[in-house]
């Protein structure tokens, strides 16, 4: 084993400060992701009314069409941005910093050949995508566009993005987030500020690709300061890492294909079936959907480089407790957010882009029905991912994801958009629960029952108690704005956790959580031994 890096070894007095500190970094990672998260939400819950007034719904419906097209050469990451994080937190927990300085130049240069592959691939698709899509006659140039900024994006965000799975995998992931928020705020205001003075969808585009790329240059300055070593030198890629790292990346790719099907493929399904109104509609409740699934899973992203670097230090004994303790955090955050979203989908949809979109509302509420279940499994999914039982979490994955998209198609033509939605959360309930869970509980020798009783169901009570508050509510009172629907969910969250506190949480948790709090906000040791890792 190479020996620690010096600068490390003199910051921390012999040891890495993220390990010494773990659950300070899962805190500040996790607490900073939700920050950004805000900036996110409140700049996309601006900027969709305010385009769609600026550009019109059938401007829009291009936007989400060529971005939902784009998607499609996501998968030419191939999986690799899971390496990243694995194998960049794989070797800190090995103190193996000869092998990081290798694995992250062989990487970039990896992505920035697959960069080239997406550059070339969006050139090319200027040949069909108009004539593919059925593009309007007075929409073709501006198509053609925004199909080649936003594809200069895609191409340079391959290359420059790996940084910032390198920062993750030091346990960085506030550091990235905060780049990402001054990212957002630009991009909002520059917006705000030029969209209305030259109201052109090529304008929009030109903003997104600049303020998208600006906080990928950032990270990559800062990966320079943290690993000292840090270096591009193409002498130092070596071809006997690619087996060890596309092994691995291979399956996550089938992870990323499974979730371009979930999502974009639905948009070119229905553009396929029904006008490309109904593409722009559809987006509104699949937006609201995956905002707020990506604002539940924080926690289990700052846990996929603590899974990593426990699998490297060949720490099993606290796997199983992080992935019950963090599953059922996950679910106590997830589920006040999404439940009220779900109730409250259509005041919130209708005060925000109007009456024309009330279709989106059942849309919302099963692609949240969907987003909850693979919340609920999130964290089982990154412990078999990164403990080397990716080929197996990838097959279900796809194999549920064909599944949807088969039925998408089955049911857009009786049900509409409505259908659409409906497919994706009836595919993945089985794969799941049924697969992926069994196999995790399995692997531990617990049962399903064992899983869900300790993480699922200290939810149930503050749910229906929240909910039954918002039927309540809902029955007297008439939403009209979304200052008014943020008031009932937020009012709805604060009842929720206080209910959970009290019968969620044992006395021995509570203890145990504020103690980690109180630990990890002022950085002191612990005064006694605690029976929890």
């Amino acid at each position: 084993m190479a020996k620690q890096n010096p600068t490390e070894r003199q910051n921390s007095g012999g040891a890495d400060p993220a390990k010494k500190n773990r659950s300070r970094y899962i805190l500040m990672n996790t607490v900073s992701s939700y920050g950004r998260d805000i900036v996110d939400t409140v700049a996309f819950l601006v900027l969709i009314p305010f385009i769609i007034h600026v550009l019109g719904k059938e401007s829009f419906g291009l936007w989400s069409l060529i971005w939902a097209f784009l998607a499609i050469f996501e998968l030419a990451d191939l999986g690799f941005a899971a390496s990243v994080i694995k194998y960049v937190a794989d070797a800190r927990g090995k103190d193996d910093y000869k092998s990081l300085k290798n694995i992250v130049c062989t990487l970039f240069w990896i992505y920035a050949f697959l960069g080239g592959v997406v550059g070339t691939g969006v050139l090319v698709s200027l040949l069909f995508f108009n004539k593919l899509f059925q593009i309007p006659a007075d929409q073709l140039e501006m198509a053609n566009a925004v199909l080649v900024i936003l594809g200069i994006r895609s191409a340079f965000y391959l290359p420059l993005g790996m940084f910032r799975g390198v920062l993750v995998g030091f346990q960085k992931l506030n550091v990235a987030n905060g780049y990402k928020v001054f990212s957002s705020l630009l991009y909002l205001v520059s917006v705000l500020i030029f969209l209305p003075l030259i109201p052109d969808i090529r304008v929009l585009a030109l903003l997104n690709a600049i303020t998208g790329l600006a906080p990928m240059f950032a990270m990559m300055i800062h990966v320079r300061k943290v690993m000292p070593e840090f270096t591009l030198n193409p002498k130092h890629f070596q071809q006997s890492l690619m087996r060890k790292l596309s092994s691995f990346s291979i399956y996550f790719s089938l992870t990323q294909i499974a979730g371009m099907i979930a999502t974009r493929s639905d948009t070119m399904v229905i553009k396929l079936f029904l006008p490309l109104e109904m593409v722009a509609i559809y987006s509104i409740g699949m937006r609201l959907s995956e905002k707020a699934s990506m604002f539940c899973s924080h926690l289990t992203r700052a846990l996929s480089p603590v899974f990593a670097e426990l699998h490297g230090a060949n720490d099993q004994s606290n796997v199983k407790a992080a992935l019950y303790r963090g599953s059922k955090l996950t679910i106590a955050f997830a589920t006040p957010l999404l439940l009220g979203l779900a109730i409250l989908a259509e005041p919130l949809i209708v005060a925000w882009t109007g009456p024309s979109f009330n279709l989106a509302v059942p849309v919302c509420r099963w692609l949240v029905a969907a987003a909850m279940v693979a919340i609920i499994h999130g964290n089982t999914v990154n412990l078999l991912a990164m403990g080397g039982h990716q080929k197996y979490t990838a097959i279900c994955i796809v194999a549920g994801q064909i599944v949807n998209l088969v039925l998408s198609v089955i049911l857009i033509g009786p049900l509409g958009i409505a259908g659409v939605s409906m497919a994706t959360f009836i595919a993945s309930v089985p794969i799941y629960i049924g697969f992926i869970q069994v196999y995790a509980s399995r692997m531990h020798g617990k049962s399903l029952w064992d899983f869900y009783r300790a993480t699922l169901f200290p939810s149930v009570i503050p749910a229906l108690a929240m909910t039954g508050l918002f039927v309540g509510v809902l029955n007297f009172v008439n939403l009209t704005n979304l200052v008014e629907v943020a008031i009932l969910q937020t009012i709805g969250m604060v009842f929720f956790g206080s209910i959970y506190w009290l019968i969620g949480f044992d006395g021995e948790e509570r203890a145990y959580f504020m103690d980690k709090i109180r630990r990890a906000v002022t950085r002191r040791k612990p005064k006694g031994r605690t029976t929890k890792p």
